[in-house]
């Protein structure tokens, strides 16, 4: 784009121009006296060593300020009130906010004229204790369909050393970490996990985070015919389940399947509260558990009842079921 002749003409000295009324309007607006509204950090100083907060303290305070300059809000960065906590000790802290605890560097000229809110403050200090304690694993997502959890996943280190106020560590029983991806951890064995301490104001760990492993397997499924199905009461009912076996499918972790002695398997099922008479039972199986649909036999098919009763899959190890045959078996109370 081309400039405008008569902008050419001396461009040299509407710059200069130019760039002279900019700095005498700044000069000027700099040496004005202004007041404005701004919220100041509250530092808190010279608590007793074995002093803490037991609760959050208020950070801020809103306080009206004079000084030189149109900018002078950007020139207050590190301006704060200092509260001073010598005298305190444990218990609730009521305390005046006033402008003579204002810390200005001695090269700024401001002035606080007033503050406006909070006018006072209530801090709660409690003795500062340290004690250990577990984590807490949260964990989220899930495993991988072809893979397998073999116990309880392990922590390192499996105490943390945490320090604040007794009121609030002395009650801790754990402390929890941030989430662990569940799918992660499957795929790799190992991962990291940072505490979270955000629920705990003015508590401090010894580790930002710690390392969490687990013992992982491939999945395998294995078919076994003839696994036992029996009937269990508390009330001395007595029956038999006719064909009194199953044919399953079982999924678990590669090793325990591959050590796996089929006879040590058994279906049970407590037929305590089950209606007397001849019953229908259908294998279901749901998310890994194998569940009975029962239905009552009666010359009135008005009378036909339906239900659902849970087997106990009894193994060395934990399995999941994957199907069980035949389609149906029957069940008579002796």
């Amino acid at each position: 784009m081309r400039i405008p002749a008569f902008l050419r003409h001396d461009i040299g000295l509407k710059v200069a121009a130019l760039a002279l009324a900019v700095f005498l309007w700044v000069n000027v607006a700099e040496r004005r006296q202004v007041e404005v509204i701004a919220d100041l950090p509250l530092k808190y100083t010279n608590m007793a060593p074995d002093m803490m907060f037991a609760s959050e303290v208020p950070m801020v305070a809103q306080a009206r300020i004079r000084g030189r300059g149109k900018f002078l809000k950007w020139r207050i960065g590190d301006v704060y009130f200092a509260i001073d906590l010598s005298p305190a000790g444990a218990g609730i802290v009521t305390h005046v906010v006033s402008p003579s605890e204002v810390v200005v560097p001695p090269d700024k000229e401001i002035e606080v004229l007033e503050v406006i809110e909070p006018k006072a403050i209530r801090v709660e200090l409690d003795t500062l204790v340290t004690r250990k304690v577990p984590p807490q694993l949260i964990f989220e997502g899930d495993v991988p369909r072809d893979k397998v959890v073999i116990g309880q996943p392990s922590a390192e280190p499996n105490e943390i050393v945490i320090s604040g106020a007794e009121s609030v560590v002395g009650i801790l029983t754990a402390v929890a970490t941030e989430q662990i991806d569940v799918g992660q951890l499957a795929k790799k064995g190992k991962v990291t996990a940072r505490i979270d301490l955000s629920n705990l104001p003015f508590v401090t760990s010894d580790v930002e985070e710690i390392v969490v492993s687990v013992r992982v397997e491939s999945r395998k499924e294995l078919g076994i015919p003839g696994v036992p199905v029996e009937a269990v009461s508390g009330r001395g009912v007595k029956g038999k389940f006719t064909p009194d076996s199953l044919d399953v499918m079982i999924s678990g972790a590669e090793s325990q399947v591959d050590s796996l002695d089929p006879h040590e398997l058994r279906l049970v099922v407590d037929v305590t509260n089950l209606p007397s008479g001849q019953l229908v039972f259908t294998p279901v199986v749901r998310e890994g558990n194998l569940l009975f649909e029962v239905k009552t036999v009666g010359p009135d098919p008005e009378d036909e009842q339906i239900f659902e009763i849970k087997a106990i899959l009894e193994a060395p190890y934990t399995f999941e079921l994957v199907s069980a045959a035949p389609d149906e078996i029957s069940f008579v109370q002796r």
